[in-house]
């Protein structure tokens, strides 16, 4: 007898809405650099034009973050901080997901709550991945990563090659 799998692609998305206390972001499968651009315009436009205060992402449903996305959340975490002296909440982080913030120092710098709450929340609005990059996006690749880098001297070790192709890619697309 023989069977046959059928590879049936992971489907990622990240959802958006507002709730009683701010705005809410769910993350579902994949949270990777695709998403980033669109992703941190968005949110930095509620912080600084909306003034939302509270920002939670949820992450029950998270199966893999990239350091791309990582970092935009520690950016958005950076601008809310200096923007409403608020902090961003991660809510309901996967296993994968809390393994991934220790490995990568966060566990500590950014706030981390259970809440059933939120586990299920239906959410309309997405972000739509974007897979051209210009020199805007890769400015913005290159500083999530640095603010990733300024967390510990292990980040720095990992993303320093990282840090120097963005560089270079910037350096290409800097007549954009």
């Amino acid at each position: 007898m023989i069977f046959k799998v059928k590879y049936m692609p992971e489907t990622s998305k990240v959802l958006l809405g507002v709730i009683e206390t701010g705005f809410i972001v769910k993350v579902i499968g994949r949270g990777t650099m695709e998403y980033c651009p669109e992703l941190f315009e968005f949110l930095s436009n509620k912080i600084e034009k909306d003034k939302i205060e509270n920002i939670y992402f949820e992450l029950s449903s998270t199966t893999y973050l990239d350091s791309s996305f990582i970092g935009v959340i520690v950016s958005i975490q950076k601008k809310i901080k200096k923007f409403h002296n608020t902090d961003i909440i991660i809510l309901n982080p996967s296993e994968k997901v809390k393994e991934i913030f220790n490995t990568m120092g966060l566990i500590d710098i950014l706030p981390i709550q259970e809440n059933d709450e939120f586990r299920n929340i239906e959410l309309n609005q997405e972000i739509q991945k974007k897979l051209e990059k210009n020199y805007k996006d890769i400015k913005l690749l290159l500083e999530s990563h640095q603010n990733l880098m300024e967390i510990n001297d292990e980040n720095r070790k990992r993303f320093v090659l990282v840090e120097e192709m963005l560089k270079k890619e910037l350096e290409r697309h800097k007549n954009e």
